[in-house]
């Protein structure tokens, strides 16, 4: 016989959420990634590739808590990805807008969860997300001090590759 949930209707529904989320934001880095490959900027086709992986373990934690909460995630149909990045700078200020938004719904999340041990949970995402946050803001501060210099987005490619 089945465990029983532990999980409220709603807590479930924000982990349901977030295992959306979480899996989109990896579809999409994959295709940043993609991008970044067709423009020459192969340092930053290896950040995003694992920025897509990481995205995936992040996933795979909701899914362990649902486990342990006596749940299951269910694996959604994901939107279509649209975004087409044709820069650096326009593929890092996608990848920061994407964190803050999902930073954003972590901080929703968190105050809407009705259990301390799904609160609880939630908060180590939102550690996640300021400290993705602060990272891509330091690229597309990094890339604006370049003002179009390819030499100098070359060399932040490259350290993108190596971080």
């Amino acid at each position: 016989m089945p465990v029983k949930s532990i999980l409220s209707r709603a807590d479930k529904q924000i982990i349901q959420e977030a295992v959306q989320q979480e899996l989109y934001a990896s579809h999409l880095y994959k295709q940043v990634a993609n991008f970044m490959q067709r423009a020459g900027y192969f340092g930053a086709q290896a950040f995003f590739a694992g920025e897509a992986s990481d995205e995936l373990e992040h996933y795979e934690k909701h899914v362990q808590f649902m486990n342990d909460m006596g749940d299951v995630a269910e694996v959604p149909a994901l939107p279509a990805i649209t975004e087409r990045p044709e820069g650096l700078e326009a593929a890092v200020q996608l990848g920061l807008d994407t964190e803050m938004a999902l930073g954003k719904k972590y901080e929703g999340w968190h105050t809407a969860a009705t259990s301390p041990m799904t609160k609880q949970h939630l908060l180590q995402f939102i550690e996640i997300q300021r400290k993705s946050i602060g990272e891509y803001g330091d690229w597309l501060a990094r890339i604006e001090r370049a003002a179009g210099d390819e030499c100098g987005l070359l060399i932040i490619d490259k350290e993108m590759g190596a971080s």
